[in-house]
């Protein structure tokens, strides 16, 4: 799949992405990234990607998200919307709902939200308890 994974230098260096906010960025408002991108740095606003995005250690984001494929690994406070496949890594913080089509929540990450997960869209949502907190 075009556009899904990150650009190589075939040298067996670090991948590089078509589109990078790097750990000393900080930004508000809405993006859009048509290819891959990686975000280390802190982002304030509306996301969304048409391919791949990580959300990479560094990243600290208040922020509406939406993308083909997903990789937390930093913070997220904030919804992902309409998204395909969601994954949270150890390291990741999220504080938000989560839509997508499938969702993969590895040991250590934090999640405190809802989710979503399927290909159908939800239209009703179930009222939010007093307290809500899930961490793996």
């Amino acid at each position: 799949m075009q556009g899904s994974s990150p650009v190589g230098s075939g040298s067996g260096a670090a991948p590089r992405y078509r589109h990078e906010i790097e750990s000393d960025v900080s930004i508000s408002g809405r993006i859009h990234f048509p290819d891959d991108a990686r975000i280390d740095g802190q982002l304030r606003g509306e996301i969304r990607a048409d391919a791949l995005l990580v959300i990479g250690e560094t990243a600290r984001l208040e922020a509406t998200v939406s993308a083909r494929v997903l990789l937390v690994y930093g913070n997220l406070q904030g919804n992902v919307l309409r998204s395909g496949s969601v994954e949270l890594y150890p390291s990741s913080h999220v504080a938000g709902d989560i839509e997508a089509t499938s969702l993969v929540v590895h040991e250590g990450a934090s999640f405190d939200g809802f989710a979503w997960v399927g290909t159908e869209r939800r239209t009703d949502r179930p009222r939010k308890p007093a307290s809500r907190h899930a961490a793996v």
